[in-house]
């Protein structure tokens, strides 16, 4: 058991690293992972495709020569169902034997990034390097809609909305958030990441790299919707109206933020390329009702040759935001390429690293 200091007024979180099982199925690096309250699966480089038991022992396994495995997802309404994506085709699986799958669906048109499902599990939209979204009736087994022409270049993460069954969010390497009414093929909101809350302006700040959104999560209860972007901020939005409202950025990761996962309505986990995951609690932001800024407080503060009057409104919003929500940083072994927290007598999460191998963390929240 080791024990790392918690960044945020001496509260510490107890990890301990699980390292046995998950050993010699996958050839190359694993890039994805989920899990359920009976199993794991994970998908990686060379087409490797593992399912395997909490205790890290190998169940079954498939193998698509010649691509990777980039998401993966475990139905939460059909038990034994499976869905990955190998490249631009999406394939299903029964867990029992996955020798064969027993559907496939070729209908994006380039490398699937993410695959998630609404919460009835009727429809699985699939975000791709084209910048489009499929999204697929499971039930009749068919294409229902393909949103584009709306991000322009890579589209790296897609979230349905919860309790609103006809939306969805999408985030790109355009640094684009997009709110969508998949149903009338409706953009509904469009946030620009290089004009939100980014007021970090000097040479060695956030701001060296570009915003580009790699993944995002929906709290359960709908209130929140969380973005990871590349310039190690996460973005913040209020989604308990119609439309999402831009509430504050938190920066803790000193290099991109690839992974963003809700435990609660409240608490949510990031990882990173700087070998990090936090641990985060929004509702702690609640207690800061004077921090509430208009849109525009950022630019209403006003610079001049870059070179600000006063401390920027904003800027100290982000920080105390950072200061009060962040519960503690773990350090991990190596960047993050995709993570899952569950549930098992206490919060772990299943982390997928640049390794062939996964490593479970468990933490006391």
């Amino acid at each position: 058991m080791q024990q790392y200091p918690g960044h945020n007024k001496g509260v510490h979180v107890y990890i301990q690293m699980e390292s046995l099982g998950f050993q010699g199925e996958h050839t190359g690096s694993v890039l994805c992972v989920d899990v359920s309250e009976e199993v794991i699966v994970s998908g990686g480089e060379n087409g490797d495709l593992c399912l395997w038991n909490l205790e890290g022992k190998l169940l079954n396994k498939y193998r698509e020569e010649g691509t990777d495995c980039t998401s993966v997802l475990l139905s939460l309404v059909k038990k034994d169902v499976v869905y990955a994506a190998f490249n631009d085709v999406l394939k299903v699986f029964n867990r029992g034997d996955m020798s064969t799958p027993t559907d496939t669906f070729t209908y994006n048109s380039d490398e699937i990034n993410q695959i998630a499902v609404d919460e009835k599990e009727k429809y699985l939209a699939a975000s791709d390097d084209a910048g489009e979204i499929r999204v697929i009736d499971l039930t009749e087994k068919k294409l229902f809609k393909t949103l584009k022409n709306k991000h322009t270049n890579i589209c790296s993460s897609v979230c349905f909305r919860p309790l609103k069954p006809w939306e969805l969010f999408t985030g790109g390497l355009d640094s684009k958030v997009i709110h969508w009414d998949f149903s009338r093929h409706k953009c509904l909101n469009m946030f620009d990441m290089n004009e939100l809350n980014n007021p970090f302006e000097t040479p060695d700040s956030y701001m060296v790299s570009p915003p580009f959104v790699h993944h995002l999560a929906a709290s359960p209860n709908g209130k929140y919707l969380v973005a990871a972007l590349e310039n190690g901020l996460i973005a913040v939005f209020d989604s308990t109206r119609k439309h999402l409202r831009e509430l504050f950025s938190l920066h803790t990761h000193t290099q991109g933020v690839s992974q963003v996962h809700f435990l609660s309505d409240d608490k949510f986990v990031s990882g990173g390329n700087d070998c990090c995951i936090a641990l985060w609690d929004l509702s702690k932001s609640q207690d800061h009702p004077d921090l509430v800024l208009p849109a525009n407080a950022h630019a209403a503060n006003g610079t001049s040759n870059g070179i600000s009057s006063a401390p920027d409104p904003l800027e100290t919003k982000n920080q105390t935001m950072t200061d009060v929500c962040l519960i503690t940083k773990i350090e991990h072994t190596g960047k993050i390429n995709w993570m899952k927290p569950f549930h098992q007598e206490q919060w772990k999460i299943i982390i997928a690293d640049e390794s062939n191998k996964l490593s479970i963390k468990a933490i006391d929240v």
